[in-house]
Formats: C-alpha cells, sequence, structure tokens
C-alpha cells in the first residue's frame, strides 16, 4: 500500500504548473474560437475568454505579447491564438497564454468595419457639409504619424523641398497595434488645441486590413470628425479605404501627396502675394480716387446750400407769403364789408317805419296794432306813432 502524500495547495498548484511545462504538446498550439468578456489592463496586460460551442478557456497576454499585436482584438471576433496552455499558480486557474492574435479570416473585420461605418454614417461623420477647405496659406502643419520609417521622412523631403521655411510638427503615434488608436485620437486632440496649427496630416503608410485597423477605430474617427481644424488623411495606399479618410476634410493617396496639398511652393505664394498686394494697391487708389470725386462734389452742393442764403431765401419767401396773406385778407374784409353795405339796404327797404317818414303812422291800442276803425271805440285812448315820435290821442267819435 502506497504511503500518503501530504501537500500545501501552492505546492500542489506548483506541481501541476510544472506538469503543463513539461508537456510539449501544450508548450506551442494554435487554438482558435470567439473571444468574449475582453478586459484591457492598465499594465497593458489583455483578459479574455475563447469559447467555441462547448467549452471555452481563460487567456491572457503579456505586455510584451500586446505590444506586438497587429489586430485589435474585440467582443465577439473570431481568433486564431498561438501560445501555450499553463496554470497560473496563484489561484490555481488553468489558462491559455496567448503569444499572438490573427483575426480568422478578414471577413470578421471587414464586418465590424461596416457595422462602424453605417453607424457613424448615420450620425453624419460623413457627410460633406462637414468639410472643412484647406487653407491656402498655412502657419504650421501638424502631422500625426509614427517617428520612424519612411511616411514622416516623405512628408518633410517634400514639404521643405516646395517650402524650405516651412514648419512641420510631428506628434509622434504608434500606428498600428494595442493602445495606437487612443494614442492617434489625443494626438488630433492635443494639435487641434494649439493655435499656431493651421492644418492636420493623418499619415502611415500601407498594409494589410489589420495594419491599418487603428484608422477604423471609432475613437479615430471621432476625434477627426470632431476637430476643429480641416485634417488631411493620408493613411495606407491608394486604394486603401479607411473611416479615417471618411471623416477627414481631404483624403490623399499617399503622404507625399499630403504634404503638396497643405504645403504650398514658396515661389508661387511670394508671386500670389506680390499679384494681391498689386491689387491691393490699384483698388486702393480707385478707392481714394473715388472719394476724392465724391468729396469735391459734396463741397460745391454744399457751397450751393450754404445755411445762411438757405436762410436768406426762406425769409423772402415768407415775406412774400404774408404780403400775399395781408392782400388777401384786405380783398377779403372789402368784400364782406360791400356785401354787408348791401344786407343793410335790403334790409332798409323791408323796414315796416320806414313808411311813416312819408306821412303815415301807426295807430296802436295797448301794444296791438290797429287795422281797422271798427276796432276803435269812444272814448279809447290809442297812440299814433310817427316817423319822428309818438303821441296819445282820445277817441272821440267814429265813423265807418
Amino acid at each position: 500500500m502506497a504511503s500518503k502524500l501530504t501537500l500545501t495547495v501552492s505546492q500542489l498548484n506548483e506541481y501541476v504548473r510544472r506538469m503543463f511545462q513539461m508537456d510539449p504538446m501544450l508548450l506551442n498550439i494554435e487554438l482558435k474560437g470567439e473571444i468574449s468578456n475582453l478586459k484591457f489592463h492598465q499594465n497593458r496586460m489583455l483578459f479574455f475568454t475563447l469559447k467555441d460551442e462547448q467549452a471555452a478557456v481563460s487567456c491572457v497576454m503579456y505586455p510584451d505579447d500586446t505590444m506586438e499585436l497587429q489586430t485589435v482584438p474585440f467582443e465577439g471576433m473570431r481568433a486564431l491564438l498561438k501560445g501555450s496552455s499553463g496554470l497560473y499558480a496563484r489561484g490555481g486557474q488553468y489558462q491559455f497564454v496567448a503569444k499572438h492574435i490573427q483575426a480568422q479570416g478578414v471577413g470578421v473585420l471587414y464586418e465590424r468595419l461596416l457595422a462602424l461605418k453605417g453607424k457613424l454614417k448615420e450620425e453624419g461623420l460623413f457627410d460633406s457639409a462637414r468639410k472643412k477647405p484647406i487653407p491656402a496659406f498655412v502657419n504650421t502643419v501638424g502631422v500625426v504619424s509614427s517617428p520612424t520609417g519612411a511616411v514622416i521622412h516623405d512628408i518633410l523631403n517634400v514639404s521643405l523641398r516646395r517650402n524650405p521655411q516651412g514648419r512641420i510638427l510631428l506628434c509622434p503615434v504608434r500606428v498600428q497595434g494595442m493602445g495606437a488608436a487612443q494614442e492617434i485620437a489625443q494626438a488630433i486632440q492635443i494639435l487641434d488645441q494649439l493655435e499656431h496649427i493651421s492644418v492636420i496630416v493623418v499619415a502611415r503608410g500601407g498594409g494589410s486590413i489589420e495594419d491599418l485597423w487603428a484608422f477604423n477605430e471609432e475613437c479615430v474617427v471621432r476625434a477627426v470628425a470632431e476637430c476643429s481644424k480641416p485634417i488631411v488623411s493620408a493613411v495606407g495606399h491608394e486604394t486603401d479605404v479607411t473611416l479615417c479618410d471618411l471623416a477627414a476634410d481631404l483624403r490623399v493617396p499617399t503622404p507625399s501627396a499630403a504634404a503638396e496639398c497643405v504645403m504650398p511652393i514658396r515661389a508661387e505664394v511670394e508671386d500670389a502675394l506680390h499679384g494681391l498686394r498689386s491689387q491691393l494697391k490699384d483698388a486702393a487708389e480707385r478707392m481714394i480716387s473715388k472719394r476724392e470725386a465724391e468729396l469735391k462734389l459734396a463741397r460745391s452742393r454744399l457751397s450751393n446750400c450754404q445755411p445762411n442764403r438757405e436762410l436768406d431765401v426762406l425769409a423772402a419767401r415768407l415775406t412774400q407769403q404774408m404780403e400775399k396773406l395781408h392782400a388777401a385778407m384786405l380783398m377779403a374784409a372789402d368784400s364782406r364789408e360791400r356785401k354787408l353795405e348791401q344786407k343793410k339796404k335790403e334790409l332798409s327797404l323791408l323796414n315796416p317805419y320806414r313808411v311813416l317818414a312819408r306821412g303815415y303812422a301807426i295807430v296802436q291800442k295797448g301794444e296791438s296794432a290797429i287795422a281797422d276803425a271798427s276796432a276803435l271805440c269812444k272814448g279809447d285812448v290809442v297812440t299814433l306813432r310817427f316817423a319822428d315820435g309818438s303821441v296819445q290821442a282820445l277817441i272821440a267819435e267814429g265813423k265807418k
């Protein structure tokens, strides 16, 4: 009967870990499945689960390996892993240590690309109305690219050949691999805040869809679309189209073409400035001549329209109007006076007392005028009204 063996937990886990390391079949494995539970640790470690229809295994990828990633993994991605199986002794957890991650077929990335493209297009990030014009005269060109490689050298060579005094400010980033998209987006935001930057160029060389994937990440596309400065995208070759190209204000086939677009030839700029200076001078001279003519005309009008002269004209016009008014008033008064005299004459002809002047008299008894002799009786006292006065009389006798 075999003797009993007593081990601690750490001893058991360490023994199993070594057993995994000693098995050659577990040291170099290609494992395929679908990535889930993806987590990026702040120390650049990558934790996720790889699963198929029937089982799942915990996976880890260490910082030295994540730095070499050509494709940024995402949730639901079908991938082919290369690495080894092992045991995490401290937790007693069986896991797969991935050294390399490769998308299992271009179709996976392409499907994700189409889904993100449709989402951002619906939000209007690719609309032509959002595109900003590239300035004809630039102060400083900001470049978002890798500090190594041929891209930045091509941009510098073309730019300085066209304008030896041109200024290029490079914001160095990684253009592929883990964390590249975040660096690119942050670089765009930094250059956007610098006032002396006139235009930004985002550039990298050609490559596969995996190599260019950082420029399809949502954070990069949004940073390009939200940038207040014009952005020129020169990512990949002419046949490569990334979402960064669609969101940029201008897409060019190569980094050299980007430099030609944003950096004008100094001699041409000087000629253009000379032409603009001549045009400005001619326009200023024409404007001065026009203003001088207008001033001369204004002085002439002012001389003809002096306030004192105008007041004299108005005073003479007022005196003339007053004279006309006075004459009209006299004529009106004379006319009314003649009409009044005429009315007086007409009224005098109708005066009943005018007849008395011809020897007639009015007989009144009390207040009533007597027209018939039968209205009086003997002894009545009457008043006889003559033209020059009146007298009272007593009726002594009456005859019909």
